[in-house]
């Protein structure tokens, strides 16, 4: 447990480091030195390269970690089986990559109306598609054995300082933007090669062309679970990347580039659900699969309260602060732009957030292969959304569409978990946050200083978060926050003493 443990704190810590230097990278170095049609194609890259790279992928890293118990104590088997994964990781990278150069011409004309500065870098998400498709089979081998510190680093820390230096590198004429760009390749490429020399030296990975353990069954199982992991990651990909496909190819780089911009502000508000996963995630699992519906129901709607005080806190942080933002970022006053995708942003994650572990649930039962269904009707809908708002609305269009989905997609799968299983995540509570939640936005929205930007954002977060957590605690919105909080005050009580 002490393994655990340590490698979720630092996991964590590593995570919440990354996105701040992303932020750094996204709202000051990025706007500051590059045109918003060069932020636009340079995000395009990578957001194509992830979209491809699940099916690359083939599912192999999801099959990995759930077939590992089954096969760690046999060292042997273990060996074949990776390298067995690695091997269709190559097969499925030269067939599709192949079918992408078929189609070339195709792809460029796609892009030409809006971005056309794109057809000379298809190689660049090539290889970022090869390389990062190999890298989360490596990170998977990594997670197994219970180290994902330095992966995690990797992935989460060393690209963003890289990309910066990218950045950095251009804007002091080091090198034409072009080789900004064609940078981004040689940064997964350097990330994939020294997790492999970690994997090779630190915890002693081998491979083998050996493959007489891999009998007929486990390919079958490997196939059949590898099919729906892939699924799931593609789906998760295009959710999450798509819009800034559809954005260049529909409207241009320029717009692409405040998108990505504003979007990634929106980002901050789920943050929070990613770490209380990984805390809440096994009671989860234990409870689902020991059909214990008290302790499952507890969990989803402790989490859901919970969730949502902290997403609305930081949802009313960012609306009331964004003006402001944007008034002392580089080229704020394209970027106000975008105010509309914030917005759409911060209240899809919210509601993602209120939602709580809907898909978490379903993912632990026995009909775990709803969450494909609901995965893929939430990319299509998206896909479909933008292609009819974006011509309407511009990014206000593509705005709505996210949030459409995300809405969409949370309730479908809150309805399945209710009709599978009798519960729902809702409680009076809820509404509490509601009201005072508006009444703390409406007092700060039109509050303001005098002072410079910076300065009246750190004074309104500050009162922001200190009367919204006065009248949380006073309402008695969530148990948790409250036990947490009386313990903090305990302790600061017991020091001062």
């Amino acid at each position: 447990m002490g393994v655990i443990i340590k490698q979720s704190f630092w996991g964590t810590f590593i995570a919440y480091f990354g996105v701040g230097i992303g932020y750094i990278n996204t709202l000051y170095l990025r706007p500051e030195f590059f045109s918003l049609d060069q932020i636009g194609l340079f995000t395009l890259v990578t957001a194509n390269a992830m979209i491809v790279s699940p099916l690359c992928s083939i599912g192999m890293n999801g099959t990995y970690i759930k077939y590992f118990p089954l096969i760690k104590d046999s060292p042997r088997l273990a060996r074949q089986f990776f390298s067995f994964q690695l091997l269709l990781i190559f097969a499925a990278n030269i067939l599709i990559l192949a079918i992408a150069f078929l189609g070339r011409e195709r792809i460029i004309e796609m892009f030409s109306k809006g971005t056309s500065e794109y057809a000379n870098y298809l190689a660049i998400t090539a290889i970022v598609v090869i390389v990062n498709s190999l890298f989360d089979q490596l990170y998977a081998y990594s997670s197994t054995i219970l180290k994902v510190i330095f992966p995690a680093f990797l992935r989460e820390v060393f690209l963003r300082l890289a990309a910066i230096v990218l950045v950095l590198g251009y804007a002091g004429g080091y090198f034409e933007f072009e080789w900004a760009v064609k940078g981004l390749a040689i940064n997964y490429s350097v990330v994939l090669i020294l997790l492999f020399i970690h994997l090779l030296v630190a915890h002693k990975i081998r491979l083998t062309f050996k493959l007489d353990l891999i009998s007929k069954e486990w390919r079958h199982k490997i196939f059949n679970f590898g099919l729906y992991s892939m699924s799931m990651s593609v789906s998760f990909a295009i959710l999450n990347n798509a819009s800034y496909n559809q954005v260049s190819s529909m409207m241009g780089d320029s717009f692409n580039g405040i998108f990505v911009t504003c979007f990634f502000i929106g980002v901050i508000v789920e943050m929070p659900r990613r770490n209380m996963a990984r805390v809440v995630a096994p009671l989860l699992s234990d409870s689902v699969n020991h059909d214990d519906r008290k302790q499952t129901e507890a969990l989803y709607k402790k989490s859901s309260i919970t969730m949502a005080a902290i997403g609305t806190l930081l949802f009313i942080g960012i609306m009331t602060n964004l003006n402001d933002l944007f008034s002392f970022i580089p080229k704020g006053d394209d970027f106000v732009q975008g105010f509309g995708v914030v917005l759409a942003v911060c209240g899809a994650k919210l509601v993602l957030m209120t939602s709580s572990f809907a898909g978490e649930i379903i993912g632990y039962s026995k009909d775990y292969k709803y969450n494909l269904l609901f995965q893929v009707l939430a990319a299509l809908f998206l896909i479909t959304a933008n292609y009819f708002l974006i011509p309407l609305y511009g990014l206000n269009g593509v705005a709505l569409s996210y949030f459409l989905t995300i809405f969409f997609h949370s309730i479908a799968k809150n309805t399945f978990v209710q009709k599978r299983f009798g519960i729902h995540p809702l409680m009076w509570s809820h509404v509490r946050l509601l009201v005072m939640g508006v009444f703390v936005y409406i007092a700060f929205y039109v509050f303001d200083t005098p002072l410079n930007p910076a300065i009246t954002i750190i004074i309104r977060s500050i009162l922001t978060t200190v009367i919204f957590t006065i009248i949380l605690y006073k309402l008695k919105v969530s148990d948790d926050i409250n036990r947490l909080l009386d313990s903090l005050v305990d302790r600061f009580l017991n020091r001062t003493n």
